[in-house]
């Protein structure tokens, strides 16, 4: 499991630094050739759109293993021991079950579905299909995430050092510990 955790982790974060990359790139470049050249390019306005619903997806699921995405903890923060370790197992199987439901099976079906219907982008001619499929992509990151969650928190997989967050910040329970 650590390593399909440290494998994906690699792969998340260095896609999403690639994507990023790609959209800051041809954000500037729509802006230099619109209103240095004169020339508007056809392509990168929708270019862009789906770069960033690809990043926003990838880096969702990403900020999810890294314990940084918005979460209300009040509850889990005034609970001790086994208490909050129930409720941890309990949210992160809501999170995994609404990942499997919405994102992983409704993001298949809308993969097949503009596949079947030949459906494609009108600048750069991509199948829709391709843009959807990080749906199921993430949620699926989403599911490996949350079962690895429950499994710490049940004590069956210890948190190793290198599974906490790599974000310079802290997590909000180790700030409300102070």
């Amino acid at each position: 499991m650590n390593t399909l955790i440290k494998s994906l982790d690699y792969v998340l974060s260095r896609t999403s630094i690639v994507i990023m990359t790609l959209l800051v790139f041809t954000v500037l470049l729509q802006v230099f050739m619109r209103y240095v050249v004169g020339s508007p390019v056809t392509f990168t306005e929708e270019l862009s759109r789906f770069l960033l619903i690809w990043l926003g997806l990838l880096a969702a699921s990403y900020a999810y293993r890294q314990r940084m995405h918005l979460a209300l903890d009040l509850l889990v923060l005034k609970l001790k021991g086994k208490q909050k370790n129930v409720l941890n197992i309990i949210i992160h199987s809501l999170i995994a079950l609404f990942s499997a439901g919405v994102l992983v099976y409704g993001g298949i079906q809308l993969v097949i579905l503009t596949w079947v219907l030949d459906q494609n982008s009108p600048a750069l001619g991509v199948s829709m299909s391709f843009v959807y499929l990080v749906l199921p992509v993430s949620g699926l990151a989403i599911i490996i995430y949350a079962v690895d969650f429950i499994l710490q928190e049940a004590g069956i997989r210890v948190n190793l050092t290198d599974a906490e967050p790599i974000h310079p910040g802290r997590r909000s329970d180790e700030i409300h510990a102070e």
